[in-house]
């Protein structure tokens, strides 16, 4: 069994930006990454109000397939993202996780798998 941080094992008992709870929105941004095995995958959806680099994202959702660390990763990445520009949102790094969450270094690939997403996502941005 992994090492459960009780930071990220309460986003994992109740993630708050999960997609259903979102379900009926109108995302404009979308992005998703998987691990190298596939066994997990990640999808991003943002809702941004604006149409320039200095837009901010209104709303954030994810939906994720993995293990209880990654879907805390992606809740709270979606919690950080809200109300944050595009350019912010650039530079979120995979340190901001673990400082957030109390990842272990075995657990630093949900950061990424989640940062990989969201680069996704920004590159789909369209202005």
């Amino acid at each position: 069994m992994t090492h459960m941080s009780p930071v990220w094992q309460r986003r994992f008992l109740a993630p708050g930006h999960a997609l259903a709870d979102y379900a009926i929105m109108q995302w404009q941004v979308q992005g998703g990454a998987d691990t190298p095995g596939a066994d997990a995958r990640c999808r991003l959806y943002l809702a941004v109000d604006g149409d320039t680099h200095e837009a901010r994202i209104d709303k954030a959702a994810f939906a994720m397939f993995g293990p209880p660390v990654a879907i805390a990763s992606a809740d709270w990445a979606c919690e950080w993202l809200q109300g944050r520009t595009i350019e912010a949102a650039r530079s979120l790094s995979s340190r901001d996780f673990e400082q957030a969450l109390c990842l272990a270094p075995a657990e630093r690939y949900a950061a990424l798998l989640v940062l990989d997403a969201l680069a996704d996502a920004l590159a789909r941005w369209p202005h």
